[in-house]
């Protein structure tokens, strides 16, 4: 169900100094449909020590916010940090909890890396894609897959060509690990790909021909086995679109769309919970700060849940 605040009623309660509980009062009742479940939310940034030869604590880690062309001579490997999100009728307020998730030793991304895939297999084991960002500086590290176990495995990815990019990571209700392949750029060809979980190696498993002229990102899979992606135009306009098995091409269901604004800014990550409720994850374009939406596969409209500090988000299984 949708709810609007008509012009009308929207100045009635800017008049009596009601429109943040009025708003508020929606996003309840929006957040009241949907069963009680657990995001997992993903934070890579740099750490920053005034001591060239200490090793920071995982306790004390911190995120960078200077900018990429602001590079601190100070700078520390990077650190992951996880954050729990739960949503439903079950949990208003909403708790957030956080931690930190990283290797003093072995740190999971370098500061010449990104943070380009992250799910979470049926078993409740988190994977994260990392993919290096050619610099001057540093010789391009192989792009891998790394599951958030005890003790922590690492995958080298196989099978990728010089220029393209593994992201999008998707841990199937059949046991697979599938992502999407493109450009370091973003741009097309992008392909469906099966990554195997022993060897880090791709292989390609659909014949879905995507659009030359946009973007594709994003991969979710409900539990009657349908897969869903997210197009994306030049200006930024999103499309839900499905992937079927016999189709050649990707069936274009609606246009995303948020208070009867067009979403205009692609999304960070596509997810789809037991019930079959779709979750996007994002922000409008130069608004902050990312937030978790349900999204009406019908229609394309999308209602704010909450406001999310993360990158990238998947949905606590196992």
């Amino acid at each position: 169900m949708n709810y609007k605040v008509s012009r009308r009623k929207f100045g009635q309660l800017a008049l009596g100094g009601t429109v943040v509980s009025g708003l508020s009062y929606l996003t309840n009742k929006a957040l009241a449909e949907i069963p009680s479940l657990k995001v997992i939310g993903i934070v890579s940034g740099s750490i920053i020590s005034t001591d060239q030869t200490a090793i920071p604590e995982v306790d004390t880690t911190e995120l960078d916010s200077t900018t990429p062309n602001s590079v601190s001579t100070d700078m520390k490997p990077i650190g992951l940090v996880l954050q729990s999100l739960i949503i439903g009728k079950a949990q208003l307020p909403i708790p957030l909890t956080s931690g930190i998730f990283a290797d003093k030793s072995t740190p999971l991304v370098e500061s010449h890396e990104i943070l380009s895939g992250f799910t979470s297999l049926s078993n409740g084991t988190l994977v994260v894609a990392i993919t290096p960002v050619t610099t001057s500086r540093k010789q391009a590290t192989p792009t891998r897959i790394t599951f958030l176990s005890t003790p922590r495995k690492t995958l080298i990815v196989s099978g990728l060509k010089q220029n393209e990019q593994l992201g999008s990571l998707l841990s199937t209700s059949d046991g697979r690990l599938i992502a999407l392949v493109g450009k370091k750029n973003g741009t097309p060809p992008i392909r469906l790909v099966d990554i195997n979980l022993q060897t880090g190696e791709i292989s390609f498993i659909s014949k879905v021909k995507f659009p030359n002229d946009q973007r594709v990102s994003n991969l979710a899979e409900c539990p009657d086995g349908k897969l869903y992606t997210s197009l994306v135009e030049s200006d930024g306009n999103t499309s839900l679109v499905q992937l079927g098995s016999n189709q050649k091409s990707p069936i274009r269901l609606t246009q995303l769309k948020v208070n009867e604004r067009v979403w205009n800014n692609g999304l960070q990550s596509l997810v789809c919970s037991a019930t079959g409720q779709l979750l996007a994850f994002g922000a409008m374009r130069y608004e902050t700060p990312n937030a978790v939406y349900s999204v009406d596969q019908n229609n394309g409209n999308m209602t704010r849940l909450q406001d999310f500090d993360a990158t990238q988000i998947t949905l606590a299984r196992g």
